[in-house]
């Protein structure tokens, strides 16, 4: 019995004495459409010390910076907002996520896709059909 008394406050004090693992989530949506605002959010847990984060937009041979900043607390939450650059022929994009620091090193690179936009008309007419010589009302909508 002393025997499981002493190997349980022998494993208390072992994991008690353990700092707890930095965690992080990087929030981004997986499609973007071109010339709209998003906003991308970075949560940190258990942040022992200050790291420099980066985050960048890599499209089409052009590195976008999203987010540069040294994060301190120990549970950091910070939002930013960007916008999507026009979107060509390739809709592949990457982003790229990094935080150094004295003892830690975090690099991810994720892949999202970019999309056009495009706009829309849309005729309305007072009825299916015409035939041909009849004119009639119409109203047009865009966007």
């Amino acid at each position: 019995m002393w025997l499981r008394f002493l190997l349980g406050a022998f494993l208390l004090h072992v994991t008690a004495g353990q700092t707890p693992e930095l965690q992080y989530v990087l929030m981004v949506p997986s499609v973007l459409q071109n010339d709209s605002p998003y906003q991308i959010c970075l949560q940190f847990l258990n942040l022992n010390e200050s790291v420099f984060v980066s985050i960048v937009l890599e499209y089409n041979a052009v590195n976008t910076t999203i987010f540069d900043q040294i994060m301190k607390k120990k549970d950091a939450f910070q939002c930013t907002t960007f916008t999507v650059p026009p979107a060509t022929s390739s809709p592949l994009a990457f982003i790229t996520f990094s935080a150094m620091g004295p003892t830690v090193r975090l690099l991810e690179r994720r892949s999202v896709a970019i999309q056009n936009m495009d706009s829309i008309v849309f005729i309305q007419t007072d009825k299916p059909i015409y035939k041909p010589g009849q004119t009639g009302g119409h109203v047009l909508c865009f966007t």
